[in-house]
Order: structure tokens, then C-alpha cells, then sequence
């Protein structure tokens, strides 16, 4: 939940910039232009306009992420703690677990989506009476005039962008952290250093937007207020935009949202990583969180007697890699259960 409050807030600025690009037909030239021109008319502000409602959502989508990740694996027989260098998890399991997770997060994902894409694309038009005032008015106004299930419009889009997105954004992450593994000859995957999480997950983001981008696009004209893509369906969406603008317009906001998935899924795996080293640490089970309040202040006393190899050595990126631990650790006592 934390890595998906902090991506969503790093990354928010540029996704409105893609979905201006998806939505806006010819009225943009690319990424700069709508960026300049969004600037110069609606003011920095208006890039995190409907924020407050992904960003919630966007630690949902995080949790039920990686939960259902985690089920997956188990279902399949994963035993990552039984798993060594010369007997590793079957890297194909890894790639179905990580379509699960997707599958199973589209229907959180979904609502958010439509307010998010809804909120963003009204920058592409006048301010007028008919305009959302914010996420609670989006959500009702839909409600009244679509139902309840107006808010999953766009669903199959989610999904037909999710699974094979999530098949590659773990199956990328779980291949860099192997190669990591393998070229330093390290005997299990949690002894990999934190800083390359990171980097393993910046391609993993890559890979999680460029494969499934067009199914993006559909979803984002199939979820905003245009009457003609309402009603139709993702194959016809698809075909339509095919006719109208190309191939190209298929991957219209790609760059941008791939550049932006750099540091936002780096940073997604490396605190999801702290955190699971947090816990490995027995700070989820133990008693020392029931202290309460008191953790806060006594937490970056405590230093953790993980070897120093796993934060990346004593240089500066260690010793930073190092705090972020420590940071988390104190997340993790003032969350343990009673505390």
C-alpha cells in the first residue's frame, strides 16, 4: 500500500499528460505540447487533477497486486524460501502468477480507472456547468446516469491491459533479480542487494506499459465522457481508432508513460522489498509493536542486524538503502497487529 501511495503521487502528473494524448484526437503534437498547453491553460495544478481517488485506489490495486500474487504462487507450489540458485522456482510460474494478480486486481482497478480518466480528460475541454466538480460528483453522476455497473464500463479493457501487463511486469522483475542472482552467485533470491530491486523494477514497469499499451488506449476513450465510444465495444474501439489514426494512435502517450515508469516502479519494488525484509525480520509477529506510539521515536535507534551486503555495502547508496530500511521498520512495528 505504501509503494502505491508513493508511485501514484511520483507518476500522476505524467499520466494525466497520456491521458490528455489518448483522448484529445489531433489537438496535441506530443507529450511537450500537451504539457505546455495544459500548463499554459489549466496551471500546474490541474495535472493532478482527480488525484485524491487513485491514489486510494492505486494502494488497493498494490495490495491486491502482490496478495494475489502471493496466492497464485502458492496455489502453483512456489517455495521461494526452498529455492536456491541451483534450484530455482520454474520462471514460467512466476509469469502465470503474475497474469492471476492481474485478473484479480481489474475488478478494484476498474472504478478508479473511469474517475481518474473522466476527472483528466475534461482538461480537453471548457469549463461548463456539465463539468465534475471532483471524484464524489464523478462517482455519483456516473451512478445516476449509467448504475452501478457504470462504474466497471471499460472493464474488459482493464483486464485485456492487466493480465498480459502484469505477466511481464513480474515476469521482468523476477528475470532481472534472477540474472542478479546468477552473475553474483548468490545461493537466494533475498540475499540479491535492495538497490537491485530497483533497478529490476524500473524495466519491469517498462515492459508492464509498452506490451499492453494499446489496450490502454481503448480503455481510456471507452472510459471518458465521448458519446461515440460509450456504446461500443473494445474490438470496435480498437478497429476505429486503427481507421481514424493509425497504429500510431494506438501508442499515443506511450513514451511518456514508459519514461515515467522508470522511477515509479522502482520504487514500487524496492520498498515492497524493504517491507518483505521488515517482516522477515519478525517484526510482523513479535511483541514490540504493542508498545505503541513509542516506536515512532525509538525506531531509528534500532539498526538492524541484517548483513550490510543486502543494502548494498557501506558507500553512500548502502548507507541510503540502509535508512529506507530502517524508515519502513518503524512503519512496520507501528503497524504490527495490537499495536
Amino acid at each position: 500500500m505504501v509503494s502505491g501511495f508513493i508511485c501514484k503521487v511520483v507518476e500522476y502528473p505524467a499520466d494525466t499528460i497520456k491521458v490528455l494524448e489518448q483522448t484529445g484526437g489531433s489537438r496535441f503534437s506530443g507529450p511537450l505540447d500537451c504539457f505546455s498547453k495544459t500548463l499554459a491553460e489549466s496551471g500546474f495544478f490541474s495535472l493532478y487533477r482527480g488525484l485524491s481517488a487513485p491514489l486510494l485506489g492505486s494502494m488497493a490495486e498494490c495490495a491486491s497486486l502482490f496478495v494475489s500474487y502471493g496466492y497464485v504462487k502458492k496455489f502453483l507450489g512456489v517455495d521461494e524460501e526452498a529455492a536456491t540458485l541451483s534450484a530455482p522456482v520454474p520462471f514460467w510460474k512466476l509469469v502465470l502468477a503474475g497474469g492471476g494478480s492481474g485478473f484479480a486486481s481489474t475488478c478494484v482497478l476498474t472504478p478508479v480507472e473511469l474517475i481518474k480518466c473522466r476527472l483528466q480528460a475534461q482538461l480537453n475541454q471548457p469549463t461548463t456547468s456539465q463539468s465534475y466538480r471532483g471524484p464524489i460528483d464523478c462517482i455519483l453522476r456516473t451512478v445516476r446516469a449509467e448504475g452501478v455497473t457504470g462504474l466497471w464500463r471499460g472493464n474488459l479493457s482493464t483486464l485485456a491491459r492487466e493480465v498480459p501487463g502484469n505477466m511481464a511486469w513480474f515476469g521482468v522483475y523476477e528475470a532481472g533479480m534472477r540474472l542478479v542472482q546468477e552473475a553474483q552467485q548468490l545461493e537466494k533470491k533475498k540475499d540479491v542487494a535492495l538497490q537491485w530491486s530497483a533497478l529490476s523494477g524500473s524495466a519491469a514497469g517498462v515492459a508492464y506499459w509498452a506490451l499492453p499499451f494499446p489496450a490502454d488506449t481503448v480503455k481510456s476513450k471507452i472510459q471518458s465522457t465521448d458519446a461515440r465510444f460509450q456504446s461500443q465495444s473494445f474490438i470496435s474501439v480498437f478497429k476505429t481508432i486503427l481507421k481514424e489514426e493509425g497504429v500510431k494512435g494506438l501508442y499515443k502517450g506511450c513514451g511518456i508513460t514508459c519514461l515515467r515508469a522508470i522511477p515509479s516502479h522502482a520504487l514500487i519494488f524496492y520498498f515492497y522489498e524493504v517491507w518483505m525484509v521488515c517482516r522477515s525480520r519478525g517484526h510482523w509477529k513479535d511483541g514490540v509493536g504493542r508498545c505503541g506510539w513509542w516506536t515512532w521515536i525509538t525506531c531509528p535507534w534500532y539498526i538492524p542486524k541484517t548483513p550490510p551486503s543486502r543494502f548494498g555495502g557501506a558507500g553512500f547508496l548502502g548507507q541510503l538503502t540502509r535508512a529506507g530500511f530502517v524508515g519502513c521498520q518503524c512503519l512496520s512495528l507501528r503497524l504490527s497487529p495490537g499495536s
